[in-house]
Parts: C-alpha cells; structure tokens; sequence
C-alpha cells in the first residue's frame, strides 16, 4: 500500500505542484495575509488547473509514444500513470476535464463573487495558454516554447490576480515579483522537459546559457527593490551554485529538477518573508 501510495505522488509530481500554490502565497502576503474565503478557492483554481495539465500531458504522452524515462526519481518524463501503473487512458482522459472543468468553473465563481473583469481576461487568457500547451494541434509544450505558457500562467497571471481578487492595487513590485517566480517556474519547465528536445537542437546546446539566465534574472529583477536585496542576493549566490554542479547529460539534467523546484520554494519563501517584515 505504501508503494501504491509514493507511485500514485510520483504520477502526479505532487511536489511541484508548488509552483501552483507559490502565486497565490506571494499575492496573499502583499495582502498582509488578509483573511478571505477568496485565497482557498484561488489554491484550488491553480492547483486543479495543474493537475489537469499534468494528466493532459501524461494521456497526450502516451498518444503520441513518447518514452517513459527517470521513472525512479519524482518527476518522470513521460505517462508514469498509463505506463507505470496501468491506469486506462481513457481514465486519464476524464480526469484531466474534470480538473480542468473544476479550475474553470471555481474561477469564475471568484470573478462571481469579486466582480472584478481583469480576474475573468486574465483567467480565460491562463486557460488558453493552457489548453494550447497540451492540446493539439498547437501544443506548446511540444513545439520548445511550452515556457512561454507556464510563465504567465505560473508567474503574472496567478501573483496579480490573488492581489486583485483581494481587493488592493499592482505596484511594479508585485508586477517585478511575479514576473520573476515566472521565469522561475519556467526555468523548472525547461530543465525538466530538455531531455524531450533534440541533441543537436537550439535549446539543448545552447542550455548553458539560457537557463542561467532565466534564474539570474529572476534575482536581478527584484534586487533593485531594496527591501528584497537580501531575498535577491541569497537566490542569485544558490542559482550560481546550482548552475555550476549541472550535468552535461541531458537525461541527467532532468533529474536535476528537484534542485530547481527547491530554488523555487526558497524564493518564494524568502520573498514571503521579506514582504512581511519590510514592505
């Protein structure tokens, strides 16, 4: 049971889902963490919005044939769910509508309630980077340019909208902060997802440098705030250490992704901090 227990975590990469739950945390905490029945159903927006991405994947990755590869670590690349564990694909199918179904219908109960229009543009704009990062025939995620999706809707999108759903203004340190875990989560994105390009292709060779600078300018972005300098200066000095130690393998590089989701969390975690005692 315990086993069934940590592959069903695995299928879902539930320590990612992070990266969902972080927007809404930064947004809330530029809210003075004011109490509000909004931030609940805000988590549930991004987290079962995630899941149905996630699911699409797995059910759309096992359409299409592509392998199952670092099965043995916490973020498999591939449908660790139809493969691994032989869930029907036709249940993974219904599963990514119903979460997908439920992020959809809970945001707009939020708009309902908030009757704030940005929420709605800004929600039916994440549902379609959503929809075209999984779905054919645009697919994103497949076509090297899935970061673009889970920049704005891992990143602006959720930060801004928690703020506004909350009832308070955008300054540019909130837009600054949330264009940052942006590049953030898409910098997870792309080192998760590099073994799925080609070896001889543009992201793959040139990756020494363009995922540094995604984590570099996502410290730089909020370090000209100098309440956040010290936030800033500690994820640069982790980003550089983490950026010296990467594998040249690309396979082996995905399986650094546990290291960029934990740059992540002490991003946020800093900024979090950083919020409450000085801004």
């Amino acid at each position: 049971m315990r086993m069934r227990v940590w592959e069903f975590i695995k299928g879902l990469k539930a320590p990612i889902y992070f990266t969902s739950i972080s927007p809404v945390l930064i947004g809330w905490s530029f809210s003075r963490f004011q109490i509000s029945y909004i931030v609940p159903l805000l988590l549930l927006v991004t987290v079962s919005m995630q899941a149905g991405m996630n699911l699409a994947m797995d059910y759309f990755d096992h359409e299409n044939s592509r392998p199952l590869r670092n099965e043995d670590t916490v973020y498999p690349l591939g449908s660790y769910f139809i493969e691994k564990l032989g869930v029907k694909p036709s249940s993974v199918r219904v599963s990514f509508i119903l979460m997908l179904t439920v992020a959809v219908v809970t945001g707009l109960a939020v708009v309902y309630i908030t009757r704030n229009l940005t929420l709605l543009y800004l929600g039916l704009t994440a549902v379609f980077l959503s929809l075209m990062y999984v779905v054919p025939p645009i697919k994103l995620g497949a076509r090297g340019i899935g970061e673009v999706a889970t920049f704005f809707s891992f990143g602006p999108f959720p930060v801004l909208g928690t703020i506004l759903a909350l009832g308070h203004q955008v300054t540019l340190v909130e837009i600054l902060v949330s264009l940052s875990l942006g590049l953030l989560a898409s910098s997870i994105r792309y080192l998760h997802h590099l073994p799925e390009d080609r070896e001889d292709g543009f992201r793959m060779k040139h990756f020494r440098i363009i995922y540094p600078i995604m984590l570099i300018t996502s410290s730089i972005m909020i370090s000209v705030f100098g309440k956040l300098v010290i936030a800033a200066i500690i994820v640069f000095a982790v980003s550089l250490i983490h950026i010296a130690y990467l594998p040249r393998s690309s396979i082996k590089i995905a399986r650094q992704t546990n290291y960029s989701v934990g740059l992540h969390f002490l991003f946020t975690m800093l900024v979090i901090i950083s919020v409450a005692l000085f801004l």
